[in-house]
C-alpha cells in the first residue's frame, strides 16, 4: 500500500515560538507525517533524528553541496541516522549542460549507495534555476531524479495566467521526473502568495492541477516506492510578504493546514482514479 507523507517545513516554522521540541509537537498534533530542514552537520543531525523519532515523524533531509565531495561528506553522517529522502538544493551556477551533467552525475553515483533517495531540487539561483536548462539536462540525463518546487519556475521564468500549452508541458515535463514536492503557491511576480485571497485563486488552481497531474503520474510508475513526500513551505519574510508595519499580512500556519488539507483531497481523488 503506497502512503502519501505531508511534512512541515521547519524554516517555515522560524517565527513561530518555542524550541524545536515543542514545534515538532505542534507539527505532529496538526496531522503531519515529517519535517524538512538542514540535515548534513553531525550534532544537529542526531538531535534533529532523535527528536522527530520520538514523537513518529519521518524527516527530509536537505543539503547545498557545492561539490561531489560535499555530498560525500554529509552522506557519511547522514546514514549513520537515514531520513525519509535527501534534497539538494545544487548551490552552483554552471554555464554549460556538460559541467552541469559531470556534477549531477558524480551525485547520483553516491546516491546509489544509500538506501533512501536523493532527489534534486528545482530552485533558483541553484543549478536548477532555470527551467530551460533544466528541460536540456533532462534530455541527457532522463534518469535524473528532481524534487519539485515550481513556485521558482513560475516567478522565475514570469510565467503567465492564464499558461500557455507550452508553458504547462514544460511543467509536466518537471512533474514526470518529480519523486517529491515542495508546496507553496506563486504568481507571475511572487513566489509565495497568500491561499486565500481571491486574486490569487487562478494560481491556487493551477498549482493544484500541478500536483495532481505529478500525483497521477508518480502511481502509474512501474517502480513506484512505497511512500511519496509532499512538504507544506511557506516561507517567513521576505518570501512572506509583509505590510507598512513589518508584519505579515496572511497566517503561514494556518495555510500550512489549509495546504494539507488541500494535498491530501488531491491524493484521495487520485486513489479513485480507474
Amino acid at each position: 500500500m503506497r502512503q502519501f507523507l505531508v511534512f512541515q517545513s521547519l524554516w517555515a516554522m522560524q517565527t513561530e515560538p518555542g524550541p524545536l521540541e515543542a514545534q515538532l509537537d505542534r507539527i505532529k498534533a496538526a496531522g503531519f507525517d515529517g519535517i524538512t530542514d538542514h540535515y548534513w552537520q553531525p550534532a544537529e543531525v542526531a538531535r534533529l533524528h532523535a527528536a522527530a523519532s520520538a514523537r513518529g515523524l519521518q524527516i527530509e533531509g536537505q543539503l547545498f553541496p557545492q561539490s561531489v565531495d560535499d555530498l560525500a561528506a554529509a552522506l557519511e553522517v547522514i546514514s549513520r541516522f537515514g531520513c525519509h529522502h535527501l534534497t539538494l538544493q545544487a548551490d552552483v551556477r554552471p554555464r554549460t549542460q556538460a559541467e552541469a551533467a559531470r556534477l549531477v552525475e558524480g551525485w547520483q553515483r553516491l546516491a546509489e549507495q544509500v538506501d533512501f533517495p536523493v532527489l534534486l531540487e528545482t530552485h533558483r539561483y541553484r543549478l536548477t534555476n532555470d527551467l530551460l536548462f533544466t528541460l536540456d539536462l533532462l534530455a541527457q540525463m532522463p534518469d535524473l531524479k528532481l524534487l519539485a518546487d515550481l513556485s521558482h519556475y513560475v516567478v522565475g521564468r514570469e510565467l503567465p495566467e492564464p499558461g500557455a500549452a507550452e508553458d504547462d508541458e514544460q511543467i509536466r515535463t518537471i512533474l514526470r521526473h518529480s519523486w517529491g514536492f515542495h508546496g507553496r503557491v506563486a504568481s507571475s511576480e511572487q513566489v509565495q502568495v497568500s491561499l486565500d485571497f481571491a486574486q490569487h485563486q487562478a494560481w491556487v488552481q493551477r498549482f493544484t492541477a500541478w500536483w495532481r497531474y505529478g500525483i497521477e503520474d508518480w502511481l502509474a510508475r512501474p517502480e513506484t516506492p512505497q511512500s511519496l513526500a509532499f512538504t507544506c513551505e511557506l516561507g517567513p519574510p521576505p518570501y512572506a510578504i509583509t505590510g507598512a508595519d513589518g508584519r505579515e499580512i496572511s497566517d503561514r500556519w494556518a495555510e500550512a493546514l489549509q495546504m494539507q488539507t488541500l494535498i491530501r483531497q488531491v491524493w484521495q481523488s487520485c486513489q479513485t482514479l480507474p
